[in-house]
C-alpha cells in the first residue's frame, strides 16, 4: 500500500498570512481601544492622535503628539477630571488588565 500527498505550499502560506493579518488588525483595534481607556484626556488630542497615526494591522500603536512621551513616562499626577482612569504607561496598564483577553481574542480570531 502506498500513498502520495501533495501539499499546496503556496496556498498554505497564503492562508496563514491572511489569518495573521486578520488577527493583527483585530488585535490592534482592541489594544488601542483598551489602552486609550487609560490615556490622559484633556481635549482628546492625545487619543485622537493614536486613532489617526496608528495603522491598524501594523502591530504598532502610535500616540503622535509633541507631549505623548512626556505624558507616558514623565508626569505621574494625571488630571482625572476628563478621564478618571488616566494613568502613566497607559498601554502597560491596559496590558496588565487585558492581556489574557487579548490572547483569547487572537486565538479565537485565528481559528475562524
Amino acid at each position: 500500500m502506498s500513498a502520495r500527498v501533495e501539499l499546496d505550499k503556496g496556498g498554505i502560506k497564503n492562508k496563514v498570512a491572511s489569518g495573521v493579518s486578520r488577527v493583527q488588525s483585530v488585535l490592534d483595534a482592541q489594544v488601542l481601544k483598551d489602552s486609550n481607556y487609560f490615556a490622559p484626556k484633556r481635549e482628546n488630542t492625545l487619543i485622537d492622535s493614536s486613532i489617526q497615526s496608528t495603522r491598524i494591522g501594523s502591530g504598532e500603536l502610535i500616540w503622535n503628539t509633541p507631549y505623548a512621551k512626556a505624558q507616558y513616562y514623565g508626569f505621574p499626577n494625571k488630571s482625572k477630571d476628563s478621564n478618571p482612569n488616566a494613568s502613566m504607561l497607559w498601554f502597560e496598564e491596559a496590558k496588565s488588565r487585558h492581556k489574557e483577553a487579548w490572547i483569547n481574542l487572537a486565538n479565537s480570531e485565528y481559528s475562524k
